[in-house]
C-alpha cells in the first residue's frame, strides 16, 4: 500500500502503518487475560473495527465506551511469542 506524508492511502483510507508509531494491541482485554491471537493496529484501524462491530471489541480496553469512563489503558507490553514444537 502506498501512503502519503499525511498517513493516508491514495483512496483516502487510513494507512496500515502509523507515522507516529502509535500502535495498539488488539484486543487488549479489560481483565488483562491473555489472548490467543493478538494484532498490532493503529488507532484508525481500531476505530474501524469498533464501527464494524468486531467481535472482540466489547471486551477490549480500547473500546470507546470503556475509555470514556475509565480512561485510556497503559501502554501494552510486548506480545508474547510462543514456540511451537513438533513431535515426531
Amino acid at each position: 500500500m502506498v501512503t502519503h506524508d499525511d498517513g493516508l492511502s491514495p483512496d483516502g483510507r487510513t494507512a496500515r502503518t502509523a507515522p507516529s508509531g502509535d500502535l495498539r494491541v488488539c484486543p487488549t482485554r479489560i481483565d488483562h487475560a491473555p489472548v490467543l491471537f493478538a494484532h498490532k493496529v493503529v488507532a484508525g484501524q481500531c476505530q474501524d473495527r469498533q464501527r464494524g462491530h468486531y467481535h472482540k471489541c466489547f471486551t477490549c480496553a480500547w473500546n470507546n465506551a470503556w475509555t470514556a469512563t475509565h480512561g485510556t489503558p497503559p501502554p501494552a507490553s510486548a506480545i508474547e511469542r510462543r514456540a511451537f514444537v513438533r513431535a515426531g
